[in-house]
């Protein structure tokens, strides 16, 4: 792929101190060769003192930055106003809290150049507010890393191909794309990415899962292309952890058709808008919740409460959505599944501090009973509780 620019995406919000620290990390970066750089940033409604820090850092320099603002609350958006104004063949995307290695950008250039791909992303390493749990650290906790937004696949480069189904995949802090195929696929859902504040995330995961649709899903890892995260203390607490799981639970209720591609969710049989083979998971998951408060290995207990807690967000949202169809006017009689489920929402719930969610799909997409359906540009076209009170690797009620 030729490139001869790049823009630089963040989307920001009353953060302005580490906005500060990102930009000058930003306007400190080694220059790729034969590359223009542009750095957008996206003000989503902040109140502090975000717009003197950027003109600061514009007045710096030495990379053109862009300042843009975004009314409609949540990242998605801010996301799809950055991509609407930048010019760059690439687009890299990092966060306001990030600091990227000083060749992140030229490695980023270099293997779009080298390479036929779509995306390049490399780790997003830790930048602690205090000192973690070691427990939190193991490798066996990896998979509940998704609160601190840490990415560590290893030293070794990966290609990312359509036949990879299992890789684990980027997040927002250390991504870049060709804006070209952004475009075309229809930029990012703006019912997911933080809508209003809350917790509901995916905006990134659900990228991939279209860029797969439309046979485009080529990528590549490059554990050089470092920047490092600020984790702060607040996000140490089991009370954090919960509130993100539950909110992974609701995104993930958004996201059942990029999920299980391979089931029409038309004539999935459902209970109260929950699709029943969820129902049925969340049972096992309970059983394994009340096995692992017997044992004495603290990150396992902690993993199956926080998947359960992911459950009852899941059944939140898709009650939610059942309501706002109108299908509470052909309500089925309530079965044992259903009553289950809801046992299962009381217990989890428990701590998890709901808020509602709210849904709001809007750049090229369409919604009909609550399904999300994508219209791509005419370039490109689709293929066919009780909480246990003992040792815990995080701190706080």
């Amino acid at each position: 792929m030729k490139v001869k620019t790049v823009s630089v995406l963040i989307c920001t919000y009353n953060r302005a101190r580490l906005l500060r620290e990102a930009l000058i990390a930003l306007q400190a970066q080694h220059e790729p060769p034969d590359c223009e750089v542009e750095i957008i940033i996206v003000d989503n409604n902040s109140t502090d003192n975000t717009a003197a820090v950027v003109a600061e850092a514009a007045a710096a320099g030495p990379y053109r930055i862009v300042s843009l603002k975004e009314t409609a609350q949540g990242k998605s958006f801010a996301l799809n106003t950055g991509l609407a104004r930048a010019t760059g063949d690439v687009l890299a995307l990092t966060d306001d809290d990030v600091l990227p290695a000083t060749d992140w950008l030229a490695r980023i250039v270099e293997q779009f150049r080298t390479r036929d791909v779509v995306f390049v992303f490399g780790k997003v390493l830790p930048r602690w507010g205090r000192t973690p749990p070691p427990e939190l650290l193991m490798p066996e906790a990896q998979g509940i890393w998704g609160p601190l937004a840490i990415v560590d696949y290893g030293d070794a480069p990966m290609d990312y191909l359509p036949d990879s189904q299992m890789q684990r995949l980027p997040v927002g802090a250390n991504l870049a794309f060709s804006r070209a195929v952004l475009v075309a696929i229809g930029a990012w859902r703006t019912d997911l990415g933080k809508v209003n504040n809350t917790l509901v995330s995916g905006e990134d995961h659900e990228i991939f899962m279209r860029l797969r649709r439309f046979n485009l899903y080529r990528g590549y890892y490059d554990p050089l292309a470092s920047v490092q995260h600020f984790v702060p203390a607040s996000r140490l607490t089991r009370r954090y952890f919960r509130r993100w799981f539950f909110w992974h639970g609701k995104t993930k209720a958004l996201m059942f058709d990029d999920l299980y591609p391979e089931l029409d969710f038309v004539k999935v049989p459902r209970v109260c808008g929950s699709p029943r083979f969820a129902l049925r998971q969340s049972v096992q998951q309970l059983w394994r919740y009340l096995r692992s408060r017997g044992s004495a290995d603290a990150v396992n207990a902690l993993k199956q409460e926080l998947y359960l807690i992911e459950y009852a967000g899941l059944f939140a949202q898709c009650w939610t959505m059942w309501r706002r169809s109108g299908s509470a006017a052909t309500r089925p009689t309530a079965s044992k599944a259903g009553a289950a489920a809801r046992a299962l929402v009381l217990v989890a719930l428990l701590g998890s501090g709901d808020v509602p969610a709210t849904a709001a799909p809007h750049v090229q997409l369409t919604s009909r009973d609550s399904r999300y359906t994508m219209v791509p540009s005419a370039s490109v076209q689709p293929a066919p509780g009780h909480y246990r009170a003992l040792r815990s690797p995080l701190a706080g009620a």
